[in-house]
C-alpha cells in the first residue's frame, strides 16, 4: 500500500476503531474518520453499547487527538429498515437474530462502503479482529491471530467483490496490544469498556424494547416433546432455543426450550438431549472461498460454527438451489437456533462463508 492514499475509518467511539485510525495515521495515510448515527434514545445510555451519543462524542475527541478530519453521518432510516425491523420481525417469527451481522452486512459494508468510495478513498478500514491476506493472489479472510477476540463469525456476509476494498488493521493484534497502542497514541478512550449490549436497546432489556411493538406478549401453550400442554407462556419472544431459566414449568428435572412455533404460538420444552442435532438447513449462503468450489454440490471436511463462541465442528455442506444448503455435522451440537449464522472455515482458519439457519 502506497503512503498518502486516502482511507476512511469507521469510528464507533470505542478503543478498537480508534486504534485502527491511529495505526493508519502513523503509517502515513490520509485518514478520514466517519461515525454513524444509527439510532436515537431518549435517555442517556451508560451500558456497554456502541454508536450512542457519548460514543459519537468520544469518536470526535479521538479524531481531534489524531488530527484527522471526522464526519458524523445520519444512517438512522436505513438502520431501522435493515437492522431494527429485522430484529423485531425475527422475534415475531420465533427466531433469534444477530443484529451485529445485519449491521455489518447492510450498513458498514454496504452503505458506508459506498460513502467511502464517494469520498475518493482507496480503502474502508474497521476495528474488527479479523485478518485479510492473499491466497493464490486472491483476497481471503482469516480468523484473527487472537482467537479469543476473533470476529470472523460476525462477518460471514461480507461480499467477495468488496474484499479488495476492505482493510482490518487489528487482525494480528491482541486486545492487550491494542490498548497499549491506544496509550501510545494518547487516545482518550484507551481504557473504555468493550461494547457488549445490543446498541439500540438501552440497558440490554430486549423484551421491554419489543413490548412497544404489535404482535408481542401474546399468551400461548408450553408443550412437551410429545405435544402435551404442560404450561402457559406470555409471548414466544421471551424464549430462545436452549434456554433453561424462566420457563415457568415445575417438574423434578431441568427443562430446556427445544423449539419455538410461530404457527401455533407455542414453545416446546424437553430434556437436554432433545436439543442435540447434526443436520441443519440454511439459506442465503454467501461464499468467500475458492470459486471453483461453487461448481460442486458437496464440500466435505469443513469446520463449522453455529454460535460465535463455539468450538468449530467438522462437517459437510451440500449446496442446493437458490443459495440454500444442508449441513451434516460429524458430531452433535446443541441448541441450533433459527436466525443464527452457520459459518464455514477450512483447516487453515480461512473464512469460507456462511448462511442463515432455517
Amino acid at each position: 500500500m502506497t503512503k498518502k492514499k486516502k482511507v476512511v475509518v469507521a469510528m464507533s467511539g470505542g478503543v478498537d476503531s480508534s486504534v485502527a485510525a491511529g495505526i493508519l495515521k502513523e503509517k502515513g495515510y490520509d485518514v478520514i474518520g466517519i461515525t454513524l448515527q444509527l439510532y436515537t434514545v431518549k435517555q442517556e445510555i451508560k451500558t456497554k453499547t456502541c454508536c450512542s451519543g457519548i460514543d459519537i462524542y468520544d469518536a470526535k475527541e479521538v479524531a481531534r487527538k489524531l488530527d484527522i478530519p471526522h464526519y458524523v453521518l445520519n444512517y438512522q432510516e436505513n438502520f431501522k429498515k435493515t437492522v431494527i425491523d429485522n430484529f423485531i420481525n425475527s422475534y415475531r417469527n420465533g427466531e433469534t437474530p444477530i443484529p451485529c451481522v445485519q449491521c455489518n452486512q447492510h450498513i458498514k459494508f454496504d452503505d458506508l462502503l459506498i460513502t467511502a468510495k464517494g469520498l475518493g478513498a482507496e480503502f474502508l478500514a474497521t476495528g474488527h479482529y479479523i485478518r485479510k491476506k492473499k491466497v493464490n493472489n486472491i483476497d481471503g479472510l482469516f480468523k484473527a491471530k487472537d482467537e479469543s477476540k476473533d470476529q470472523s463469525y460476525f462477518l460471514f456476509q461480507i461480499l467477495e467483490k468488496d474484499l479488495d476494498y476492505l482493510y482490518f488493521p487489528l487482525g494480528d493484534l491482541s486486545k492487550e496490544e491494542t490498548r497499549l497502542l491506544a496509550k501510545k497514541y494518547e487516545i482518550p478512550v484507551a481504557n473504555k469498556p468493550e461494547s457488549q449490549d445490543i446498541c439500540f436497546i438501552p440497558y440490554g432489556n430486549y423484551r421491554k424494547f419489543l413490548s412497544k411493538y404489535k404482535g408481542f406478549k401474546k399468551p400461548g401453550n408450553i408443550l412437551d416433546t410429545k405435544n402435551n400442554i404442560i404450561g402457559k407462556h406470555e409471548g414466544i419472544e421471551n424464549y430462545t432455543v436452549g434456554q433453561r431459566k424462566h420457563i415457568n414449568v415445575s417438574i423434578n428435572e431441568p427443562l430446556y426450550v427445544v423449539k419455538i412455533n410461530k404457527e401455533n404460538n407455542s414453545i416446546v420444552v424437553g430434556k437436554k438431549d432433545s436439543l442435540k442435532s447434526k443436520q441443519i438447513k440454511i439459506h442465503q449462503i454467501n461464499w468467500l472461498g475458492k470459486k471453483s468450489f461453487l461448481k460442486n454440490k458437496v464440500y466435505k471436511n469443513l469446520y463449522i460454527k453455529v454460535r460465535a463462541r463455539q468450538k468449530p465442528i467438522k462437517g459437510t455442506l451440500e449446496l442446493l438451489e437458490n443459495k440454500e444448503g444442508k449441513v451434516l455435522l460429524d458430531d452433535y451440537t446443541y441448541a441450533v437456533s433459527k436466525g443464527q449464522g452457520c459459518v464455514f472455515y477450512d483447516n487453515q482458519d480461512q473464512l469460507l462463508g456462511g448462511g442463515w439457519i432455517k
